[in-house]
């Protein structure tokens, strides 16, 4: 296999705000204190600066909270504009507001949008009300006219049945277009381990496709790398001195060679065998 290291990471992306102002029931949130940070927009722009001489990049704008809740969210997005082949967002939707929705069209390429099926939305993703939420989305993609691809976005517990998943499928795959629906994962309390795990394990392509920079500046390992020291700090080094740091290229080693003793890779199941592929789930592409 091609387990080649290019010279700038090929996803970024970048947590601009790890407070939430939702308690899903099967976020690992849970499992992590004081997740309140904000990224300061000098921060910010200093990754952005010096990731847009890479602009073949996929740059990514969330991970543990909910990137809305920035008070400069709409600078943010403006910054990031023309600068990267595609830039992407994930959302829960709540404070979807027709304020935001400019800054989104110039932005963004693709957002996401994190939902239940209705009969569940109003137990599971705390305290949201489904009706409320899904009024926003559709008020946006009624402004949006295709110009930001979507998706509408779906985590599948073990209460999950499968006429459920055929019920969130339908409600939104004429109205978005992608539809996920992806397994529930960190359970146990390790993050990335699935209720199911796959029994193959294979070089995960993380190490050598995608860098995640948290709030704060320190680089997670990938998006299942909730709470570590980390590979490195943005605020210290450059993010091309940290992705061929000796860390980096020790965990690349542990996967290519399938000696993981990482302590976050070696309990996680949700590795990637493919670029942009987990393997797990279900997409359905209009």
């Amino acid at each position: 296999m091609n387990y080649s290291t290019p010279d700038f990471p090929l996803r970024l992306e970048i947590e601009l705000v790890s407070d939430c102002n939702l308690k899903c029931t099967y976020c690992p949130r849970h499992l992590v204190n004081e997740l309140t940070g904000y990224m300061t927009f000098d921060l910010f722009k200093k990754i952005i600066d010096e990731s847009a001489i890479h602009p073949s990049t996929t740059l990514v704008l969330h991970r543990r909270g909910e990137s809305m809740l920035h008070p400069q969210f709409n600078e943010m997005l403006n910054y990031v504009s023309g600068k990267f082949k595609e830039v992407q967002m994930a959302t829960n939707a709540t404070i979807l507001n027709p304020d935001k929705y400019q800054s989104i069209i110039n932005g963004l390429d693709f957002l996401s949008f994190s939902l239940d099926t209705p009969e569940r939305f109003n137990i599971t993703r705390l305290p949201a009300k489904y009706e409320k939420v899904e009024a926003k989305i559709l008020d946006f993609l009624d402004f949006n006219q295709g110009r930001v691809r979507t998706q509408a976005s779906m985590v599948k517990t073990a209460e999950t049945t499968e006429d459920m998943c055929k019920e969130f499928i339908n409600i939104w795959k004429d109205k978005v277009d992608r539809v996920r629906i992806y397994e529930e994962h960190s359970t146990d309390g390790n993050f990335g381990s699935l209720i199911n795990p796959r029994e193959e394990r294979k070089p995960c392509m993380m190490p050598v496709y995608e860098m995640l920079i948290y709030d704060n500046g320190i680089i997670a390992r990938c998006n299942h790398d909730w709470d570590s020291d980390g590979m490195g700090d943005v605020t210290k080094n450059t993010l091309q001195e940290i992705w061929h740091n000796d860390k980096y290229k020790n965990l690349r080693w542990q996967h290519l060679e399938q000696k993981l003793f990482d302590p976050v890779c070696s309990t996680c199941d949700s590795w990637y065998p493919e670029i942009g592929n987990q393997d797990t789930g279900e997409v359905i592409e209009k």
